[in-house]
């Protein structure tokens, strides 16, 4: 029987087109073979955002998800609005594309001053009288009549730009209008004034370049204030040192010749070394600003430990109110905010016998997954041993364990005499006992021994513990958590399933949680939208800071002696 492709249409709102297209489809090939413009420097491969759509369904089914390059593109609000990246969009479903977002800003007046600011947009200042006033500030300002104010009624617009500052032009004309205007009855005066302070905070982007020191080398982002967003990148292996370059004034002949930055304006460094020579932020990062041949440069190095970086970098784009940050390679330092004020959640000592490191930072081919009866295993490589067990593995193998009656509901592993004859002969021999420990084995060979001891379900225990308590503690102490976000630097498929399946996260959370990983180290890249790095940190997070030591807090000690009881 012959199947043909399905027929999907596609209809261009505001340009009245109508395509009718095979299912799967790509979107921007669709607008680029039907001559809708788009202005896109990446041509299709999701790096600059140019191709930002908003698509609605046409025919009651919902669009798809967002990719992982909309997601670090877009931001949440646009992205919840139907914004997608047409380069990212395969057509599925009829849909309906507003490509409206294409054209703004493409005919802006020299002379307007428009400002785009977390929500809020700050306007030029008219000097058309009749809109303002008809005595004596029409003579005053009728000159001036030239200027206009950017206004934008269209409701079905929402911009990723309104949860970032973007400046799109600030004339510095404007403040000799405010010493021309000296009417004090005059109400356009005031007005005025307010609105010229809040234009001279804005900070205008410039060209700028992140380096960032690894172990191997250097690796590198540009940033182009055009797109407001990375424009190129590259790694650099070499021996150089970034503080090294910096203290022998080096620094921008390495750029000059190791990466394709041209015309910088700022460079921001982020080194991998403690340091203690700067100011201290957030607790977390060490900085200091220094001026080479009139460029602004800006160093940052981790205050207390490397790790302290990785917090602050998945904290840029990780602030919004009610969320809690858990990040699973770096237990003892969560974060939570609430009210926009920051609380860092120190749990030093309370998280030492959880384990889990070696789920983590895995071999070169790990196992990623067990199968129900746990008879086979799948590695990444199936022709190699393996060498490692991921997380969820692990977390899937416990699960299965349980399910079998091999550990029991507190996760302790049964004996071989305790199971004999209530399992299979084949799970039966892989239970053993070595060191004083109980074992069960998932993959044995003469190279290679990979099991699971009860010292790391008790670890598992513990997990659970921490977490449970922790949500709890915040939800009491702190605030509401609307968002419960665990940070890995490894993709970790299933991972939130495999904790609600082990009671690890609290269930009433079950459907705001959401797992992060990669290198959050681009996320620097936003930071360019910012004077400074402090300026970043007091606009994001106010001057409060919070900070709570979990073991010295009996709060915290009162809940988790209650789930102490439940899992041990």
């Amino acid at each position: 029987m012959f199947f043909g492709s399905r027929k999907c249409k596609v209809i261009i709102k505001n340009l009245n087109i109508t395509v009718e297209v095979k299912s799967g489809t790509n979107l921007y090939s669709i607008l680029i073979e039907n001559n809708v413009a788009v202005p896109s420097l990446c041509k299709g491969s999701g790096q600059c955002g140019k191709c930002k759509v908003r698509i609605t369904s046409a025919d009651g089914k919902p669009i798809n998800k967002p990719s992982k390059k909309d997601t670090i593109i877009l931001a949440p609000i646009s992205i919840d609005a139907g914004f997608r990246l047409a380069c990212q969009y395969d057509v599925k479903s009829d849909i309906v594309v507003d490509t409206s977002e294409f054209q703004k800003n493409t005919d802006l007046d020299g002379d307007i001053v428009a400002v785009k600011k977390k929500g809020s947009v700050v306007k030029s200042i008219s000097s058309r009288p009749s809109e303002v006033g008809q005595e004596k500030n029409e003579s005053e300002f009728s000159q001036q009549s030239a200027e206009k104010i950017i206004e934008n009624n269209d409701e079905n617009i929402i911009l990723e730009e309104l949860i970032k500052p973007q400046v799109i032009k600030v004339t510095p004309r404007k403040k000799q209008e405010v010493g021309d205007s000296t009417d004090d009855n005059s109400r356009f005066s005031e007005e005025k004034v307010t609105e010229i302070k809040k234009v001279e905070d804005i900070y205008d982007p410039v060209e700028g370049i992140i380096l960032i020191q690894y172990p191997q080398g250097i690796k590198y982002f540009n940033y182009s204030p055009s797109i407001d967003n990375v424009s190129g990148e590259g790694f650099t292996k070499t021996g150089e040192k970034i503080d090294t370059l910096l203290k022998q004034n080096s620094l921008i002949d390495f750029i000059y010749n190791s990466t394709n930055a041209k015309n910088i304006e700022r460079i921001l460094l982020v080194d991998d070394k403690i340091s203690n020579d700067g100011d201290i932020l957030l607790n977390l990062i060490n900085y200091k600003q220094v001026d080479i041949n009139g460029i602004v440069c800006e160093y940052i190095a981790p205050n207390k430990q490397p790790k302290d970086l990785l917090s602050f970098f998945r904290l840029i784009t990780n602030f919004k109110d009610g969320t809690l940050n858990i990040p699973l390679d770096n237990l003892a330092n969560c974060f939570f905010c609430s009210s926009g004020k920051l609380i860092h959640l120190n749990a030093n000592y309370v998280v030492e016998d959880i384990r889990i490191s070696e789920f983590l930072n895995v071999g070169k081919n790990p196992i990623i997954d067990v199968s129900a009866d746990l008879s086979e295993i799948i590695t990444k490589d199936k022709l190699l041993s393996p060498d490692s067990m991921l997380l969820t593995a692990f977390m899937k193998v416990v699960s299965n364990l349980k399910a079998m009656g091999i550990v029991d509901n507190k996760l302790t592993l049964k004996s071989r005499n305790e199971l004999m004859d209530k399992i299979p002969l084949e799970l039966l021999v892989k239970l053993s006992y070595r060191n004083e420990q109980k074992l069960f084995n998932i993959y044995r060979s003469k190279e290679v021994n990979i099991y699971i001891s009860q010292k790391e379900l008790d670890s598992l225990n513990y997990l659970r513990v921490f977490i449970n308590s922790l949500c709890n503690f915040v939800e009491k102490s702190c605030g509401k958590i609307e968002s419960l976000t665990f940070h890995t630097l490894a993709p970790l498929e299933v991972l939130i399933n495999e904790f609600l399946n082990m009671g690890v996260i609290p269930g009433k959370f079950a459907k705001k949680c959401k797992h992060q990983f990669g290198d959050p180290a681009v996320h620097c890249i936003k930071l360019f939208g910012y004077k400074n790095i402090p300026d970043f940190v007091n606009k994001s997070f106010g001057e409060e800071f919070g900070f709570v030591e979990l073991y010295k807090n009996e709060d915290y000690n009162s809940i988790s002696r209650v789930f102490e009881k439940e899992f041990f």
